[in-house]
């Protein structure tokens, strides 16, 4: 699912210190058997997603045991270990580098508890194939789908991410609504949830609708 050729730059021209900071850690792990994809603000700004603010920081995910590997060679400074962090409703194994200008926040087997719903990250297994992709010179970085940040965003209440996250959506919604019914069967949503979720993309997201897939 490529994004096109080049986007970091037509992107984040505006952002340099930003765009070299992608470049150093599509190098570092250029060469990773290991699946990681690039979240947080700068995933959306790389798929067309409208935000109130310049990225701040780059957020990376990864199943656990490649965010242990991934640790070893990662771009830039480190500034700590890999721990697990249960900040809140959230639980993942997170480390901290700085890379240039940039922090990096490198997020591995990520969960969130929250409005009665329960939302598993797989990165390798599920996200990544349908992992939408874009290059930084001859480098290849892979995206969070929208959808992983639609759910993210909307459990949070972040509604300034997940309203231009939808409307992003909503222009091509065959694209997103297969992983849509994936996370749907993955993971646990009260018909609450699902009934905003549906209000926000414009297509049935109910339980029905996962397990056609």
């Amino acid at each position: 699912m490529p994004v096109g050729q080049n986007e970091t730059l037509g992107w984040t021209e505006r952002y340099p210190e930003l765009h070299l900071a992608l470049l150093e850690m599509a190098k570092a792990w250029h060469n990773q058997p290991h699946t990681w994809l690039l979240g947080g603000s700068c995933g959306l700004l790389l798929q067309g997603v409208e935000l109130s603010q310049a990225p701040r920081d780059i957020d990376v995910y990864a199943d656990i045991v490649a965010a242990k590997a991934l640790h070893h060679d990662a771009p830039g400074r480190r500034l700590d270990k890999p721990v697990v962090d249960t900040t809140g409703p959230y639980a993942s194994l997170l480390s901290h580098y700085q890379v240039g200008a940039c922090s990096l926040e490198l997020v591995g087997g990520f969960e969130v508890w929250a409005r009665e719903s329960w939302y598993r990250t797989q990165v390798e297994h599920v996200l990544a194939l349908y992992a939408p992709e874009t290059r930084v010179y001859d480098y290849r970085l892979r995206l969070m789908p929208l959808a992983h940040e639609l759910l993210f965003n909307l459990l949070r209440g972040r509604e300034d991410r997940y309203v231009p996250i939808s409307i992003r959506m909503r222009q091509e919604p065959e694209v997103h609504q297969p992983v849509m019914n994936v996370l749907s069967r993955h993971n646990v949503w009260t018909d609450r949830f699902r009934s905003e979720v549906e209000e926000l993309v414009g297509f049935a997201w109910s339980e029905e609708a996962g397990e056609e897939q």
